[in-house]
């Protein structure tokens, strides 16, 4: 069984978590937010001033000034289940295969380890959407998953690929970029195969891309090919569960905002991508 630790976990969220929030900052303006941890739940006024509610799961904190990181499954501050039941999700997992920064209920926190984290997590949970906000306690930020379909990402297309390889490689310090781009395909219904030595290439709806690696492993080159008429999405694949479990309920429906959607599908990525 390949090696399962933090680096693996967050090079695999590193690729697919760099295109969502992408996204995120492009495509889904969120203004006036505020976190309702009772219901667990993210309230945000949109680009047409509506007001909308989408599911949250609290992952921690980061505390510059204290130089700590805190897991939101120790919940010190008692909020219900739902909103931390991810990070249990991801404190189990670390107990299973011996992750010490998975069990470990405050961390030293350092310049990138709150992002590291948080993309780790992702590879576990399949919710690929984050948000980051103050708490109004010094510079402590509380790092939230995002988990509605109005906040999913569109199909993926051969200039959308090129887009995330190329800018995710200048900001995420992705480690192992073959796992990285597997991931990435696996999350987003993209075909990978092998097409020669240290080359493989992605299928996409309206073409291919082909990547090639260096001796150190890292992506050298791309090239793609368009096809003339683009072919129809597939259906998604059936997700499966790293972690067998009841689906989970919805919140009960904001007064503010009562359109609470229901959660997007969960993809099956460490158990494809690591054999677990």
């Amino acid at each position: 069984m390949p090696e399962v630790d933090l680096v693996t976990l967050a090079d695999a969220g590193a690729f697919v978590s760099h295109e969502h929030q992408s996204h995120l900052a492009d495509s889904v303006p969120m203004r006036d937010w505020r976190i309702d941890g009772a219901r667990s739940a993210f309230v945000y006024t949109d680009g047409a001033g509506a007001e909308r509610a989408v599911r949250a799961h609290f992952v921690g904190t980061s505390s510059p000034d204290e130089g700590t990181w805190l897991w939101g499954w120790d919940n010190i501050n008692g909020f219900p289940e739902p909103f931390v039941k991810q990070a249990e999700r991801v404190r189990r997992l670390g107990e299973r295969y011996a992750i010490r920064e998975f069990t470990h209920a405050v961390l030293p926190l350092t310049d990138d380890l709150a992002p590291i984290l948080v993309r780790a997590v992702k590879a576990v949970t399949g919710v690929t959407a984050h948000f980051s906000a103050p708490t109004g306690n010094g510079s402590t930020r509380a790092w939230l998953l995002l988990d509605d379909p109005v906040l999913a990402l569109p199909r993926p297309t051969v200039a959308r690929a090129v887009g995330v390889v190329t800018s995710a490689l200048a900001g995420t310090g992705t480690v192992d970029h073959r796992r990285a781009l597997a991931a990435w395909a696996q999350q987003r219904g993209a075909t990978l195969t092998e097409a020669g030595e240290d080359v493989v290439e992605l299928t996409l709806d309206d073409g291919s891309l082909q990547v090639r690696f260096d001796a150190g492993g890292r992506i050298a080159g791309l090239g793609r090919r368009l096809r003339a008429t683009p072919r129809p999405p597939e259906p998604e694949p059936e997700p499966v569960a790293v972690v067998e479990e009841e689906p989970e309920p919805l919140p009960p429906p904001l007064q503010e905002a009562p359109e609470v959607l229901e959660p997007a599908p969960r993809r099956g990525l460490l158990q494809r991508l690591l054999g677990l």
